[in-house]
């Protein structure tokens, strides 16, 4: 099944009491970042599952996601 660009998502989940949390994802760059933090950290890391439309979900420890804050410009920019 061919999808879109638009249905194509990323959706990390995890809840307040519960360690750890799941990425299921279509982006490619991610799943291959995840594949190699599988094979280099396998008790922290794995394969959860894959849809079999190019969808995996990878376990994953909660303080491992991160929400960074932009760089501010400078002048030069």
């Amino acid at each position: 099944m061919k999808l879109s660009a638009y249905e194509r998502e990323t959706i990390i989940l995890f809840n307040e009491t519960s360690e750890p949390a799941e990425v299921f994802t279509y982006n490619k760059r991610m799943i291959r970042k995840l594949e190699r933090l599988a094979k280099k950290f396998p008790n922290e890391f794995r394969l959860k599952s894959d849809n079999g439309d190019g969808g995996m979900t990878y376990i994953v420890p909660k303080n491992r996601i991160l929400i960074s804050t932009p760089k501010r410009k400078t002048a030069t920019e």
